[in-house]
């Protein structure tokens, strides 16, 4: 994409055509580019950038690879990846649709120091410290349904374009803002992420205390102060499973843990003790779950 081609408009500043760039040193790269035909490009390929690369997608669809997890991007939807991390199309096909993206280059960042912008920005290093640590704490990020962002894209695109008296100084206090606002969405998103995973390590253990006990969806659910519908579609977002499989899932493995910790097993002794109703219960399950019988699991384990 480093000359605009038949079927695609729009505005790509970079370090071989950085235009207004050059009074905005900290953006390495801006582009807000519409394709109105599929087109394959080698530039757009799963690649590495000199600073923080944001997208956010203004229509059509993505197909996306990030440190190598494929993701689908759509309208509204925004990706953040550190220097670090690979990202770009799996094989360079852009899809009819707008996309605009910014390269924020800090003056220092790496999985051992600390993101530091410089001193064009004036919010705390407390601010700039914690985007940082919550951006190395993942294999890039994407936020959902973001479109509180893309007033910042677009003012960045018209100042950019305009150049009008004191643009550097609107696009610096506009970045400013995006980068506070970055920071809080993802403090919140991490805090619900640290919730949800106490919620689950939290319902692990209930399960575990007795897995030989009969547990209600229901009762579960009220233990954690949720209606019936709510508890399930979290666990099964959560988990991949609906309640009963989970706790399934963990009867299982439980019964794989025994298994190949102990020498000698009695079968019936070790179902009923997992919370299965019957041997053959417990042979059914642990056969459609690992493609083996309990007494063929154990065997190739402990080779008796």
């Amino acid at each position: 994409m480093k000359n605009k081609k038949t079927g695609e408009t729009g505005i790509w500043l970079h370090k071989e055509n950085p235009g207004p760039l050059t009074h905005v040193p900290f953006i390495s790269q801006f582009g807000n580019m519409k394709f109105s035909k599929v087109r394959m490009d080698e530039n757009m390929k799963p690649h590495l950038n000199d600073g923080i690369e944001v997208h956010f997608i203004e229509s059509g669809r993505y197909e996306w690879l990030i440190e190598g997890k494929s993701i689908d991007l759509f309208p509204g939807d925004l990706s953040i990846t550190a220097p670090w991390h690979w990202n770009g199309s799996p094989t360079g096909k852009m899809d009819m649709g707008q996309i605009t993206w910014i390269i924020l280059k800090p003056e220092k960042y790496d999985l051992q120091e600390n993101l530091d912008f410089g001193a064009w920005f004036k919010d705390s290093k407390e601010t700039q410290i914690s985007l940082g640590r919550l951006l190395a704490s993942e294999k890039g990020i994407v936020i959902r349904n973001a479109k509180q962002f893309r007033k910042y894209f677009t003012s960045i695109n018209k100042e950019l374009q305009k150049q009008e008296s004191g643009f550097e100084l609107v696009i610096r206090n506009l970045l400013e803002n995006f980068i506070v606002d970055l920071n809080r969405v993802l403090t919140t998103r991490q805090l619900k992420i640290d919730s949800e995973g106490s919620f689950i390590e939290n319902l692990t253990k209930e399960i575990q205390s007795d897995l030989s006990k009969k547990w209600p969806v229901e009762q579960l659910a009220m233990k954690f102060g949720m209606g019936k519908t709510k508890f399930t579609e979290l666990v099964k977002k959560l988990t991949g499973y609906p309640p009963n499989s989970f706790i399934i899932h963990l009867r299982i493995e439980k019964a794989k843990t025994i298994l190949v910790e102990s020498d000698k097993v009695n079968l019936t002794d070790l179902a009923y003790h997992c919370g299965f109703s019957s041997l053959q219960h417990f042979t059914t399950y642990f056969s459609n779950r690992t493609g083996q019988s309990p007494a063929q699991y154990h065997h190739m384990r402990n080779g008796k």
